[in-house]
């Protein structure tokens, strides 16, 4: 089973990741999450954001991120740290 948080983009680390405050966590989650962690997207389904990656670059990612609640399904953590997920945006008040 996938772990799952969700959260508000905030900062934009590359055209490929971004900062997340955490609001949520899936009940059952096997890891555990702080309530800031950085995301590096390898799979997205996010309005806005350009269909192939090889199109993102920071200022689209921002604006379809930013301020955005956003559910992150986690594939893993890298060396440095940072989560590996799918990211897509959350519907209105809901998961």
């Amino acid at each position: 089973m996938t772990d799952i948080i969700w959260g508000n983009g905030s900062e934009i680390l590359s055209s490929d990741s971004f900062v997340l405050n955490v609001t949520h966590r899936k009940d059952g989650n096997k890891e555990n999450y702080s309530d800031v962690e950085k995301i590096k997207i390898v799979d997205a389904d996010i309005p806005g954001l350009p269909q192939n990656q090889s199109d993102w670059n920071t200022e689209n990612l921002k604006s379809c991120t930013t301020d955005a609640f956003l559910k992150c399904e986690i594939d893993s953590r890298n060396e440095s740290g940072i989560l590996l997920a799918k990211v897509s945006h959350s519907g209105a008040g809901g998961y």
